[in-house]
């Protein structure tokens, strides 16, 4: 029984012994071997081997062109004998798709048939492979596996594994004339050249109900997107659509030759094949799915930014609105939420025709760039500031001048009822305001295709944005009783309000903090002296109480608040140079230009773009780049910083090249990854270290783990 459980745990390790088999060459995350068709080298002008794969659970491997991400298997013969030009057989892939992101390769077990010369039948065959591949999982792992097979010249017998090997084989993508399923016509859309260009393949033999996977290949700087159905052509063949990603403005693929490999269940065909321009009749447009898709997103994304270090301090007015409603009708309670909700959609609308504007007229777009004009700064820090004074109490807001006797009557039945909704408006508008110096997951993607494409894209995408972000006022709305399990209204309200008003007195310094970088200190000085100013005067002014003086000393404050927003436009904005960074890491400036020769030269690139008003990348510098283990991983590496405090075209157009619009943006470039490897808007210590072994290549992560 011993000796049989033995045999059973061996037998996946037994086939060592074989002839036509090489040594496995073990990694925790997968196992490597060289497996052959044949016996011997006798009578054998090619040879057919096997490249196999043996992968652990959920670990993977890349096909011949990976995708947004990875690289694939890279064979090095050098040192064999009696071994001439080798051709690999790539079997179809399978797709993975991870929030926007497209790759292509293989799962737990595959082998790579391999067609090899054999220049003389007559002398045995010595085969020495090194072979380079990544294995991803939730990282990725650079590796190399040294396999030695020989085969001598006496025996030209069919092997063991030559099964195994031609199951593969007969996976490959079929070529030639004659194929059961073909590319009958292949288009770009009539928007050439825009970011939101989009490829057309049509399909004829396509048997119906069959979901077809489309990949294109048309050069190392080009991706696409999964493919959507797009309806049919003239000749009723159906036509689906990918998004083409990294195409140059005024760049267009028609005239190019691409290669497409479609596969439909077991079927796969590959195919040369032109772009053409729209044929007649032809269906164009994005497919709706892809939107809808997207729209999913940035509802999650809108939603998560509740939670992101931005809006706490609008959480923290959320939190005083809910318990002053506890004491209220369910009426009052939903109308207030809703109201609160419809300030935030309301504000999203005007963001997405602000960005619409601003891209007629040519200008460059992005998630939070209100954040880099001074006067929004010193709006938002006024609005800050003023709402701190509310919650101490310094003034009420208070309703407009007696229209008549029946007027204000009905005025104040509505605020003794509670039906005050402006300021739950203003709430919800000044939420979304705060909102945007943040990233959040999924945010990117949905913003960036939402500024990438239409108009229409535009605003249904930011309408999703703000909804998401509305879900929290929504459910009360919705469910008003939940307001009702919160404490009832009391005396330790005064002492909440006032801790309240320090966050928020510490959210206007951190706008002020941005604000310098735009006007410097000077500007500064007198904006927050104005305000602190005001909240004297008004401090006095709610301490005296003979009404006699109140209104010289509101009209001071409210000069006191002029004054602070009117004092960007009558301060120079400094030239200032960017600073050198502080910190452990040695950051130098953003020169995008010198990437590429950095690269070449074999040194590997790891860029940041930032600004002091994203409260992410403040995040990501504090938790991940600055820790110890990174700032280790970095020490080789070339850093490269590029500040979005203020407007900087080269880094706008820069993040647009990429289909980003906003930041956080991270990349690493590298001898293998000259075309840059883009991270997460969160980061995470392990995607920077996979990153960065994957762009510097398999023999640098070879060196890191000899030291």
């Amino acid at each position: 029984m011993l000796l049989s459980l033995l045999l059973l745990i061996m037998m996946p390790h037994l086939a060592v012994a074989a002839p036509a088999a090489s040594d496995w060459q073990d990694e925790d995350f997968a196992s490597v071997r060289l497996i052959s068709a044949r016996d011997g080298v006798a009578n054998t002008d090619i040879l057919r081997l096997g490249l196999e794969f043996q992968l652990q659970s959920h670990w993977k491997i890349y096909w011949r062109s990976p995708g947004d991400a990875g690289f694939p298997p890279q064979p090095d013969w050098q040192g064999s004998e009696n071994i001439g030009d080798a051709t690999i057989l790539w079997p179809a892939p399978y797709r993975f798709s991870i929030l926007g992101m497209e790759t292509f390769g293989y799962e737990d077990h595959v082998i790579l048939p391999i067609d090899v010369a054999i220049p003389d039948p007559t002398r045995a065959a010595h085969i020495n492979l090194a072979v380079d591949y990544l294995a991803c999982s939730d990282i990725c792992v650079p590796a190399t596996a040294q396999l030695t097979l020989d085969l001598p010249a006496d025996n030209s017998a069919i092997s063991n594994f030559a099964h195994s090997i031609e199951k593969f084989a007969a996976k490959v993508p079929l070529r030639g004339d004659n194929l059961p399923l073909t590319v009958s016509a292949l288009w770009q859309d009539a928007q050439t050249g825009s970011k939101e260009a989009t490829l057309h393949v049509a399909l004829a033999g396509l048997e119906p109900d069959t979901k077809p996977e489309i990949l294109i290949e048309a050069g190392d700087r080009l991706a696409f997107g999964a493919p959507m159905p797009a309806g049919l052509d003239a000749k009723r063949n159906p036509v689906y659509s990918l998004a083409i990603h990294g195409l140059a403005d005024g760049g267009s693929l028609t005239g190019s030759d691409v290669t497409v490999t479609v596969i439909a269940g077991p079927l796969a065909i590959e195919q040369s094949i032109g772009v053409t321009a729209p044929p007649e009749g032809a269906v164009t447009g994005n497919a709706g799915q892809s939107l809808w898709l997207i729209g999913a997103l940035a509802l999650l994304g809108g939603f998560i930014l509740n939670f992101m270090p931005c809006v706490l301090p609008v959480l923290s007015m959320k939190v005083m609105a809910a318990v002053k409603a506890s004491g209220q009708a369910q009426g009052d309670i939903r109308r207030g939420f809703l109201a609160s909700a419809a300030g935030i959609v309301v504000s999203f609308w005007l963001l997405a025709l602000a960005l619409m504007a601003i891209k007629a007229a040519g200008g460059a777009i992005g998630w939070g760039i209100q954040f880099q004009q001074p006067l929004f700064l010193t709006v938002m820090t006024i609005i800050v500031a003023l709402f701190a004074f509310n919650m101490w109490g310094l003034f009420d807001i208070g309703t407009p001048g007696r229209l008549d006797d029946q007027a204000d009557q009905a005025i104040r039945r509505q605020e003794q009822g509670g039906h005050h909704l402006g300021g739950h408006f203003l709430t919800g508008m000044f939420a979304t305001l705060l909102a945007t110096p943040c990233s959040a997951p999924f945010l990117g993607t949905a913003v960036g295709f939402a500024l990438a494409g239409r108009y229409i894209d535009i605003f249904w995408i930011f309408t999703l944005l703000g909804v998401g972000l509305a879900l929290p006022y929504l459910a009360i709305a919705a469910w008003p009783g939940m307001a009702r399990i919160l404490p009832r209204p009391g005396r330790w309200m005064g002492i909440f309000k006032a801790v309240l008003g320090l966050a928020l007195i510490g959210t206007a310094i951190w706008l002020l903090g941005i604000l310098a970088v735009q006007i410097g200190l000077t500007g500064v000085g007198i904006i927050g002296g104005a305000l602190m100013l005001a909240g004297l005067v008004l401090a006095w002014r709610h301490s005296k109480p003979d009404n006699r003086h109140k209104p010289r000393l509101t009209a001071l404050a409210g000069l006191a608040v002029l004054v602070a927003l009117f004092a960007p436009g009558f301060t120079p904005r400094p030239d200032i140079a960017p600073t050198s960074a502080t910190g452990p890491l040695s950051w130098q400036a953003f020169e995008p230009e010198t990437i590429a020769a950095r690269v070449a030269n074999g040194e590997t690139v790891f860029v940041d773009i930032t600004a002091e008003w994203c409260v992410t990348c403040q995040v990501n510098k504090k938790l991940v780049l600055e820790t110890a283990d990174i700032v280790d991983v970095l020490q080789d590496v070339v850093l490269m910083q590029g500040d979005w405090t203020r407007p900087d075209p080269v880094i706008s157009h820069y993040l647009a090249g990429f289909g980003r619009y906003g930041i956080p943006f991270n990349i690493v470039y590298g001898p293998d990854a000259p075309d840059g490897i883009v991270l997460s808007e969160l980061l995470s210590a392990s995607a920077v270290q996979a990153a960065i072994r994957q762009a510097g290549g398999a023999k640098s992560v070879i060196a890191q783990q000899t030291q």
